[in-house]
């Protein structure tokens, strides 16, 4: 009688321990806060030079609200978008950022706007979801950003983030070779204008043989005249 004790106050022991373990895995593992406003930012960056650029404008569009289930969370589509029968179930794909984007364009889907100045842009104060980022004017000599899905937040490490630097996502090549500056000689020579150089003497002479030949013949009529 006392060894069976024994053998199930060890099964309870184990099995109290067990679920302790259990409970503290699940309490280790974070789940997004879904009433916690966040940020995007985007840095415009010449592919090959990787210099900042200013220029041109980027339009946000929340296409999706967050949706949270025992400690994962999904998108669904948010009202203004919720026709277009766009499935947002793969946020890194660029095909579906490009639908939603013809989509935002066909139905005249007003998004908030920022024009891209030196350190890039950050559209502040938002909630919790997916969101559309599509650039219709680009910078002078830069073709225009292909838009692309971010999720506020996202996760890191393990852990979310919710202040998000998108732009990993944005490559910016140019459309066009910039002009190299022309080096002038060291000594140009300058073009000639006018009058060359090279009859002057020619006419002095010409114009000494001609008077010359006119004292010749005047003075040989004076002489037959005589």
């Amino acid at each position: 009688m006392l060894r069976f004790h024994r053998k199930h106050m060890f099964t309870l022991l184990l099995t109290v321990l067990l679920l302790w373990a259990l409970a503290a895995v699940a309490s280790a593992v974070e789940v997004p806060d879904l009433s916690r406003s966040g940020s995007i930012s985007v840095t415009l960056r010449d592919t090959e030079t990787k210099q900042e650029i200013s220029g041109g404008t980027l339009t946000l569009y929340q296409v999706g609200t967050a949706e949270e289930n025992d400690g994962d969370y999904s998108f669904a589509l948010t009202g203004a978008f919720a026709d277009s029968g766009i499935s947002i179930s793969d946020v890194q794909s660029e095909d579906t950022a490009k639908r939603l984007a013809d989509y935002a364009k066909k139905s005249k889907i007003s998004g908030t706007t920022a024009s891209v100045q030196a350190g890039g842009v950050k559209f502040a104060d938002l909630e919790t979801g997916l969101y559309l980022i599509v650039q219709e004017t680009a910078a002078d000599g830069y073709s225009a950003v292909s838009p692309f899905l971010v999720t506020v937040p996202i996760q890191e490490k393990g852990s979310y983030v919710y202040d998000v630097d998108a732009s990993p996502k944005t490559s910016v090549q140019r459309t066009t070779t910039p002009q190299q500056p022309v080096t002038p000689p060291k000594n140009p020579t300058l073009p000639q204008t006018g009058q060359l150089n090279w009859p002057v003497p020619v006419l002095t002479i010409a114009g000494l043989l001609l008077f010359a030949a006119g004292w010749t013949l005047c003075f040989g009529k004076r002489k037959h005249a005589k």
